[in-house]
């Protein structure tokens, strides 16, 4: 009799197991072990007691499991069955099927969908999924490999509204760290992206983003220059460092002399028969001095471009455009900050030729369009240091918020500290997406 009792209280776990989860199936074998092990020993009252015990206390693991696994899932599947059908978001007779919650993250989680509804279909519907959900939507993805497979992603928690610079942040190879989005480190890759606009109104925190990657390219033994008509008063930090331009006559030979420079290290390519500057330095390592990365920082580039005198605005511009077309794989980029875009100061060409925008809050749309191609950085929080940076995607970021330590940071000679890097140093929070790729 209470060996009968015993085999259907197993049969019994054993179909929630099968149900509800097929990762218990460890559970499964144990307890038809159990089982075994009664029949084999008997009815001895102590041992039938400890094996009731024990199979209470699986009983108790499966219950526990479909209350915090298994109840939530379909609590939430039930919830999207009702929300498709009210909006009535569907594919002919087909709704949207809810398959899982993923967290990618500290500030970022999924919702993941089987679906027949294009992607198009759901962008389209993405403020009335935000009002129902009553959660705020970072972007809506398909799955590259299987288009059937699309994924809200939701902020889970709101990016800090002020993020501090800190040396564990820097980045080996050629990677600049921007900030942090809701997927993890934002950063440029200046193989990919040589050169980028970072565009913000007065007080947006835009300066503060170049005095961040001033400090990494000086970290990482670039030679860096900077065009700041203000004279360089918001980048005192550097001024022992950095030439700081400022006149006409100064900022016209400086971009002639990159100009020459990049022409002439396409020649050494030729000779040495590589097509980019890493390939290069690898080539003539031990025989000659490898090249460095040069970056040209520009503070304000309309001011810089909008001369009266036609002749220099000419020449300002031609160069500009050359470099930015030239000397993408020479190792020479630009960084241009701009207060305002304006379609009719800056030319198409630079324009086209600088695919990585940062860019911050504007009271109007037209700036956000100019940069982005939409209105994304209009609909930014009015927060400091809040830019939304377009990479191959659209991320919104808190960028850091960069204040050097000149007593740690330099020496007695005047010269940048080469600071040790640390092994397998980990940023607070450490997560990325290309964002990181260091």
């Amino acid at each position: 009799m209470l060996i009968d009792i015993f085999f259907c209280i197993i049969q019994f776990i054993l179909g929630v197991v099968k149900m509800f989860s097929r990762k218990l199936i460890a559970l499964y074998v144990f307890l038809g072990f159990m089982w075994l092990l009664f029949f084999m020993v008997g009815t001895s009252p102590q041992i039938s007691i400890a094996i009731l015990i024990v199979t209470a206390i699986a009983i108790g693991l499966v219950v526990r499991h479909y209350i915090i696994n298994v109840l939530p899932l379909k609590q939430t599947r039930a919830f999207f069955d009702n929300m498709f059908e009210e909006m009535k978001f569907q594919t002919g007779d087909r709704y949207p099927h809810f398959l899982s919650i993923e967290n990618k993250g500290d500030y970022i989680k999924t919702y993941n969908f089987s679906t027949y509804c294009p992607l198009k279909t759901w962008l389209e519907k993405k403020d009335l999924f935000e009002m129902h959900l009553n959660e705020k939507i970072v972007d809506i993805k398909q799955d590259e490999a299987n288009k059937r497979l699309v994924s809200i992603h939701v902020e889970s928690e709101p990016l800090p509204n002020m993020l501090e610079w800190d040396d564990s942040y820097l980045r080996k190879a050629n990677l600049f760290a921007i900030g942090r989005c809701h997927y993890g480190i934002v950063a440029m890759l200046l193989e990919r992206d040589p050169h980028a606009f970072i565009a913000g109104e007065t007080g947006s925190g835009k300066s503060n983003i170049l005095k961040c990657l001033i400090h990494q390219a000086l970290y990482k033994d670039y030679e860096v220059e900077l065009i700041d008509f203000k004279r360089g008063v918001s980048f005192t930090e550097f001024k022992d460092r950095v030439t700081i331009h400022y006149e006409y006559t100064a900022v016209i030979k400086v971009l002639r002399d990159m100009v020459i420079e990049t022409n002439n290290r396409l020649d050494k390519f030729r000779s040495a028969e590589v097509d980019n500057i890493n390939d290069y330095n690898k080539a003539v390592s031990g025989n000659t001095e490898n090249l460095k990365r040069k970056i040209l920082f520009i503070d304000e580039l309309a001011e810089l471009l909008k001369t009266r005198d036609k002749e220099i605005s000419k020449i300002l511009t031609d160069s500009i455009e050359t470099l930015t077309r030239l000397s993408r794989a020479v190792g020479i980029h630009l960084i241009m900050g701009i207060q305002r875009p304006d379609s009719t100061i800056v030319s198409g060409q630079i324009k086209n030729n600088v695919s990585f925008r940062i860019c911050g809050r504007f009271v109007d749309r037209e700036p956000s369009r100019i940069m982005l191609g939409n209105d994304m950085a209009y609909h930014l929080p009015n927060i400091k240091g809040r830019f939304m940076v377009k990479d191959d995607e659209f991320f919104e970021t808190q960028c850091f918020y960069f204040k050097i330590d000149k007593s740690k940071n330099k020496q007695d000679t005047g010269e940048y500290q080469r600071l040790e890097r640390p092994q397998q140093t980990t940023p607070p929070k450490p997560r990325a997406k290309r964002v990181q790729q260091a």
